[in-house]
């Protein structure tokens, strides 16, 4: 699949200053990470960054992801129903 984007010349410029990767790289890259990330956020696990010492976390929140979470809770709590009714 073939997708286009236009993203603004500085933000894609600086990542490349930081990364040193082209920009078609950078963006392959983000796609891998945003697949990861909603792997473990519909496996029920938070994404957090801290720093070295584990101190200041900070939790990834994001539109696309809060909907990952309902999903699953509402998968989850679908799978409890049936469960609890197979049981009964």
């Amino acid at each position: 699949m073939e997708i286009r984007l236009n993203i603004d010349d500085d933000f894609i410029g600086n990542l490349v200053k930081q990364t040193g990767s082209k920009p078609t790289e950078i963006a392959r890259d983000g796609i891998s990470v945003f697949s990861w990330i909603v792997g473990e956020i519909a496996a029920g696990r938070v994404v957090l960054s801290s720093n070295q010492a584990g101190q200041d976390v900070h939790r990834l929140v994001m539109a696309s992801l809060q909907q990952v979470e309902r999903k699953t809770a509402a998968q989850q709590a679908k799978n409890a129903t049936a469960k609890t009714a197979s049981v009964e």
